[in-house]
């Protein structure tokens, strides 16, 4: 219980990490950063090497971004260095900096959108997107306070503490982290996702621009309303499966159950994430990760929903419909009635 706890409040200093480092990480990427402020990175960096491997993960992407026009052809990046150089040098500044290193992490997203290897897992914690750090708070001593809780096993403890705590500070400045704090802990630790469900809701309807900043929770949120129809059931057996002695085959059984929906494409995902660890590869070719994972697979409606994602990515990615045919007609052919309407549906696009 101790280690278990230990990760939360690891994940809250690095959350604050990520606060501190991402608007300095995204001016670093379009100039050369004061040396106070690369002094300030590179410790951030040497505490949290997954900050580091964020940063270059997200630079090998940038580094690809070209633009041709008749005029000009070359490297995006400059161009953008050039207009935001022309910016005042204010305290907006560096809140521009940190946006459009927002910008390229979604985008290399967007790239790997099968595996999500540069994002947080399902079960990892929530980030808030912040320009700069911002001094403490009575809110954010007494979540530091519930994270130490639950790293001695009084979870339910941390809860009742933390959410008290925000409904006594209404005008707090880490009122939102704290809601943050609370809707992990009541989703990671405690798995009462209903209750993660309402504080969701809450920051949504208190906070919705803290909201809209985070990837992550918008996708949490779109997982959770999407269980609740079936009591919040998938996410228990997503959670299951990322905890069972054969994670593989727990998520090959999501996939069995749920080929249609969008509990498959987080199966699909996490499974890819495992298999890119246990080879220690940055998989950079889609179709070579999906064949791995058709081939870690055995049971017959999960091929078939990777021949379905092959067909996809074959037909809008590569624009190679002959290569999607086959794949598409193998997955028409599944014994799922919804599965197979989903393949003859794309079959009658090719046509």
């Amino acid at each position: 219980m101790w280690r278990y706890g230990s990760g939360l409040v690891y994940r809250l200093r690095y959350w604050r990490a990520c606060r501190e480092a991402e608007p300095l990480m995204g001016q670093s990427l379009y100039e050369t950063l004061l040396p106070d402020d690369a002094a300030k990175r590179d410790a951030l960096f040497a505490s949290f090497p997954e900050l580091q491997q964020e940063f270059e993960s997200i630079s090998r992407v940038s580094n690809r971004i070209k633009i041709k026009t008749d005029d000009w052809a070359g490297d995006l990046l400059p161009g953008l260095a050039m207009k935001i150089e022309a910016l005042e040098h204010s305290r907006h500044q560096r809140m521009a900096y940190a946006l459009a290193f927002s910008g390229l992490a979604v985008f290399s997203v967007l790239i790997y959108s099968v595996f999500m290897l540069g994002g947080e897992t399902v079960h990892g914690p929530t980030y808030v997107k912040q320009a700069t750090p911002r001094e403490e708070s009575a809110l954010s001593q007494i979540s530091t306070e519930a994270c130490d809780l639950v790293a001695l096993g009084e979870t339910e403890r941390a809860a009742e503490l933390l959410e008290s705590a925000i409904n006594t500070h209404p005008g707090d400045k880490h009122r939102a982290d704290a809601i943050l704090t609370l809707a992990d802990i009541e989703y990671t630790y405690l798995q009462r996702y209903e209750r993660a469900y309402e504080i969701f809701k809450r920051l949504e309807q208190e906070h919705r621009d803290v909201f809209e900043q985070s990837w992550t929770t918008d996708k949490r949120m779109r997982m959770l309303t999407a269980a609740f129809p079936d009591a919040f059931e998938p996410l228990r057996e997503l959670e299951a499966a990322a905890h069972c002695e054969d994670p593989l085959h727990g998520y090959e059984n999501i996939l069995v159950n749920y080929p249609d929906k969008i509990w498959a494409e987080e199966a699909m995902r996490q499974m890819s994430r495992l298999l890119a660890r246990e080879s220690e590869t940055d998989p950079v070719d889609t179709v070579q990760m999906l064949q791995r994972l058709r081939n870690a697979c055995v049971h017959p409606v999960a091929l078939e929903r990777i021949d379905l994602e092959l067909g996809n990515y074959y037909c809008d990615s590569l624009d190679a419909p002959d290569l999607a045919l086959k794949h598409y007609a193998q997955a028409a052919a599944s014994r799922h009635i919804a599965l197979a309407a989903k393949a003859r549906e794309a079959l009658a696009r090719l046509e």
